[in-house]
């Protein structure tokens, strides 16, 4: 696969957990060490461990590359049948626990790019002034949200306020409206064991959460959050 032929569009719409699956099969097939695929292309560990586990998508000049390097076909490429989220506007709700705040914090600096130009309106209660109506600005930004990020640990899930009034408002807009639910893992919890949530496919994997990643591995995960979001939201033609 030549690097011009995939177009910007096309590399929006590759399944990232699929295209990760048939790279791993395609490196047993040809008995190829992680090392090995590193050094040939010149690509760190971390990076390409990451593609393979579906948690980043590569570069398009980059994903050709590889493509390329592991004789993966285009017709091999697994492209999502998602469409585009049918809810309008630019907002997105961040759903966490307080005494997870410091996640948020760093992860509203990731987003602070797309913020500034006008491409999101990101959502969290931190926005809440002295005097607001919190229960109806809450029900506001819930209601009008294309897309929730969800900061998933024990207390997270511990939250009675959570459960009973962000999640299932949330988890119905996904259904009927297309909302998208991008949950990141913060630190070990019952995450998979959580049928509502199980479904969706969380930024990271459940047994490798945040908590236990050093400072690099944590930006890489605030980076691919963005990068999801800048993908969902950037229409701009190629």
């Amino acid at each position: 696969m030549k690097i011009e032929d995939i177009s910007k569009e096309t590399w929006k719409r590759i399944d990232a957990e699929k295209l990760s699956e048939l790279l791993r099969d395609r490196m047993h097939e040809r008995e190829l060490s992680l090392s090995r695929v590193c050094e040939e292309l010149e690509m760190s560990r971390s990076m390409l461990a990451s593609i393979l586990h579906g948690k980043r998508r590569p570069s398009p000049p980059r994903m050709a590359q590889l493509l390329d390097f592991l004789q993966v076909s285009n017709d091999e490429v697994p492209m999502s049948q998602e469409d585009s989220p049918k809810t309008k506007g630019n907002k997105i709700f961040i759903s966490y626990s307080h005494r997870d705040k410091s996640y948020l914090d760093r992860l509203m600096v990731h987003l602070r790019p797309l913020q500034k130009q006008g491409l999101i309106d990101a959502w969290a209660d931190t926005r809440l002034q002295a005097g607001d109506k919190w229960k109806k600005e809450i029900e506001s930004a819930l209601k009008e949200s294309r897309v929730a990020v969800l900061m998933i640990s024990a207390d997270f899930l511990a939250s009675d306020f959570i459960i009973d009034n962000e999640l299932p408002p949330l988890l119905h807009a996904a259904e009927s409206k297309g909302t998208r639910i991008i949950p990141v893992i913060l630190k070990p919890c019952r995450f998979l064991r959580e049928k509502n949530l199980c479904e969706f496919q969380a930024v990271n994997l459940p047994d490798e959460p945040m908590s236990v990643m050093d400072e690099n591995g944590k930006e890489l995960i605030y980076d691919t959050i963005s990068q999801r979001i800048e993908d969902l939201f950037d229409d701009s033609p190629s």
